[in-house]
């Protein structure tokens, strides 16, 4: 029997499609990859680089790298899809990165379905809103995000199956990768200067160009990593399974929850976190997950002294990657993934907070 063929369109973003892709083949896809490389994509062919000068120069046009990057990327792109011809499904994260002319062709070339799961906010990518109608079923991970006036569907990150398997003995307390933000820098300083002075060992890495890393390294404790590049997915995994506790400093901005929580469920670890939505959500208890204030640190001593206890199965497959495709894709059997509603008033409260 044919394995059922499935196009994934996504950002490269620290190679975690390569994880997601790996994913799909072992739930019995033939997969092909449509990735959108930053990288790539910066760079343009010398004979579009003479006509972006032309037209910059010559017609005064104005965006005309921008377009030419676009068309030669998603010509790329569809001398991928021709090579293949028709796939049963498509799964897209983050649809705004593909214009709407190429997703309506790709929608023709599409047996069953073609879903987008847009793992940021809305309003992050307000693009997104032109490609919306693209799609037969369009998932969004914020809670405020399901009333926003289109049929959208709930849907949260996942973790992948093989994460509970064979854990390493931890040896280090905490693990934390992220980008420097300055909305969260204050509370990632206060908890490695707490970690000093507490003798916890950290594993806490901020991300940030090149260009800024001196000035950047300044404000955190030296018991913080500043890199000017993150590490790929499949290794901040494996750096996740040797901590024993997972930390999740909330993007300002994000109202859904981050992989971060998802990776503690499939760890069994226990979180702290700065996203006090998280309470709303079925997995939620306080032996587990500290929801923490980015300041005082009353409370965490105990809540590390606390044993770890453990979910109840059918809520923990629920966040599988097994689950989270079957439900996408609406392949029985799955159990269909929830967002609360006390998360959208939560939202709300917050983007109009003082």
């Amino acid at each position: 029997m044919a394995k059922p063929t499935i196009l994934l369109g996504m950002p490269d973003h620290m190679g975690i499609y390569r994880e997601i892709s790996a994913a799909l083949a072992a739930q019995g896809f033939d997969v092909t990859e449509l990735v959108f490389d930053e990288r790539q994509y910066r760079r343009l062919s010398l004979k579009n680089r003479f006509r972006a000068e032309f037209r910059k120069w010559a017609l005064g046009e104005r965006g005309v790298r921008q377009k030419l990057r676009q068309a030669e990327f998603e010509h790329n792109m569809l001398k991928i899809v021709d090579s293949a011809g028709r796939f049963d499904y498509a799964l897209f994260i983050r649809g705004d990165l593909y214009s709407r002319p190429f997703l309506d062709d790709v929608r023709t070339r599409i047996r069953y379905a073609m879903v987008n799961y847009q793992w940021d906010g809305l309003d992050r990518y307000p693009e997104i809103w032109q490609r919306v109608s693209a799609f037969d079923r369009f998932y969004v991970f914020a809670p405020a995000d399901l009333h926003s006036g289109a049929d959208f569907l709930p849907l949260t990150n996942f973790y992948l199956e093989n994460a509970g398997q064979s854990l390493p003995q931890a040896d280090r307390d905490f693990y934390f990768l992220g980008s420097h933000l300055p909305g969260r820098s204050d509370a990632v300083a206060a908890f490695g200067r707490q970690a000093e002075q507490y003798g916890w060992t950290l594993d806490f890495n901020i991300v940030c160009s090149r260009r800024k890393i001196r000035s950047v390294r300044q404000l955190y404790p030296g018991s913080i990593n500043v890199l000017d590049s993150g590490y790929a997915y499949g290794e901040n995994l494996r750096r996740a399974r040797r901590a024993k506790v997972l930390v999740d400093f909330k993007t300002p901005g994000h109202n859904g929850l981050s992989f971060r929580a998802f990776e503690a469920i499939g760890y069994c670890k226990k979180l702290i976190t700065t996203n006090a939505a998280v309470r709303h959500y079925d997995f939620y208890h306080p032996d587990n997950i500290l929801i923490w204030d980015g300041r005082t640190f009353d409370g965490i001593d105990d809540f590390l002294r606390r044993p770890y206890r453990e979910m109840e199965a059918a809520v923990r497959e629920k966040y599988s990657f097994g689950n989270w495709i079957r439900y996408v894709l609406q392949i029985p059997p799955y159990r269909p993934i929830d967002l609360p509603l006390a998360g959208v008033r939560e939202s709300k409260a917050e983007q109009f907070d003082c």
